[in-house]
Parts: structure tokens; C-alpha cells; sequence
């Protein structure tokens, strides 16, 4: 199947119910497997990314959650499959307080960049002051400062953050709801789409994410969806696809 448009991809996730963004272990499976290559960087429009740029348009237009669901990575769900698999990955799934910590400044704010979330939760550190002279700096370094050790624990605890905010994701709890972009003085676009997380219940609204159904129906009920897609799936795809 190959894919030519924006279109072509909102038919698919809400045919298929799911679609990765990137190549994973099922051959075929993933909106780059099925789009030329002059689509993802197109040379007339220095302004438009091509794929990239279409996220944020098919997560409106497809009506379908956009997130890290396939096993860490970037997929599109319908919501015809959406309810159900936050039904099982939620049921599977304990937070830690690192997460739970993420997700309830979500949940206050409605709607953050991640570069906003990130600081609002503590985990950008402020810019440290430079030492008066090159002399004191070495010595300061040779001796194990107080401010480098806090500053390599700040590094590992960035990297907590994108962990937690995956695990988030993939626990059903957040979704990308846009990209957004900046803009210089002359209006001109640049840079990459920075995402925009929300949780489900606030992108879509709760009552869309209810169903009368225990974890193992949602389950059973993905696994019929999944095996509608004219691809081969070895059970434990099946399984990574629906648990993660």
C-alpha cells in the first residue's frame, strides 16, 4: 500500500486502527515503509517538513490519538481502538511517583509543551554562574565541586524525564494533541514542531474514553481489530501492539 497524502493516512489508521510512524518488526507496518521519499522532504517549500508536518493535521482530521504506544515509538490509533487499549494498557500499568508527578501537573494545566512540563516539574536546572578566573575553574573541576556533582545529577534526572514521559504514553495516561512551531521576526517558520501533550480525557473527553467492557474484552476485542489488518502478525506482535 503505498501512501501519497494526508488522506491516504487518515484512511488507514481508521481502517487498520493503528499505525506506526516508524519501521518496526512487522514488515509493511509503519506510514515510512509506505511513503516515497519525496514526501517526507520536499524541495519546492522550504517551509513544509512534508510527513513531519502532517501530524498535527491527522490527528484532528482522522480524529484518532497520536502518541509513543508501540513498544516506546510514535503510532497513530483510531478511536474506534483507542477506548479499548487504554482500557488494557491502564489495567497493566503502575505509575511510579515520577510519572504520577508528570501527569497530575498535566492534568491541572490541561495542556503543556514538554518543554513547559519540563521545567514546571523541576527538571531543567538554572544556568550555573562561571567561575571568576580559568585557574579557579581547574581546581574546581581536579576537586569534585558541589555544583558539578548537582549538575551531572540534574543530566540524569533530564533523561528520567523523557523515560517517564514515554512510559506515561505508553500506559495510556498522555497524547501528543499538536505540533507547534516558532517563528522569527519575519513571520518565517523554523526549527521542528515542538509536541504538545494533554491527557485523553482532556483531548478527547472522558466520555469518549468509557467502555463497558473489563480489560480482557478490550483485549480480545483489539485482537479481532488487529487481525483485519491484511498484514501477518506472529502472536507476540499481536501482543506488543495491544500491551506494548
Amino acid at each position: 500500500m503505498r501512501i501519497a497524502s494526508k488522506e491516504d493516512v487518515e484512511r488507514i489508521v481508521n481502517t487498520w486502527g493503528f499505525l506506526p510512524f516508524f519501521m518496526g518488526d512487522v514488515p509493511g507496518f509503519s506510514l515510512a515503509e509506505m511513503t516515497p521519499a519525496e514526501l517526507w522532504f520536499p524541495e519546492d517549500d522550504t517551509s513544509d517538513n512534508g510527513v513531519w508536518d502532517w501530524k498535527s493535521d491527522i490527528i484532528l482530521q482522522a480524529d484518532c490519538a497520536y502518541g509513543k504506544f508501540y513498544c516506546g515509538r510514535a503510532c497513530f490509533v483510531s478511536m474506534d481502538c483507542f477506548p479499548d487499549l487504554v482500557n488494557c494498557r491502564r489495567a497493566a500499568v503502575k505509575l511510579t511517583t515520577q510519572e504520577q508527578r508528570l501527569l497530575d501537573v498535566l492534568k491541572v494545566n490541561h495542556s503543556m509543551l514538554s518543554g513547559e512540563l519540563k521545567k514546571l516539574c523541576g527538571y531543567v536546572k538554572p544556568r550555573a554562574p562561571r567561575s571568576g578566573n580559568r585557574i579557579s575553574r581547574i581546581a574546581e573541576k581536579q576537586a569534585g565541586h558541589p555544583a558539578r556533582r548537582a549538575s551531572a545529577g540534574k543530566q540524569g534526572k533530564t533523561e528520567g524525564f523523557e523515560t517517564a514521559l514515554t512510559h506515561l504514553q505508553m500506559g495510556g495516561f498522555v497524547v501528543s494533541a499538536a505540533f507547534e512551531y516558532k517563528y522569527d521576526r519575519e513571520g518565517k517558520r523554523y526549527g521542528w514542531g515542538m509536541a504538545r501533550y494533554a491527557t485523553p480525557e482532556d483531548f478527547f473527553g472522558p466520555e469518549r474514553l468509557h467502555v463497558d467492557r473489563s480489560p480482557e474484552d478490550s483485549y480480545d476485542r483489539l485482537q479481532r481489530a488487529i487481525a483485519r489488518i491484511p498484514l501477518r502478525f506472529t502472536p507476540g506482535q499481536v501482543r506488543r501492539l495491544i500491551l506494548g
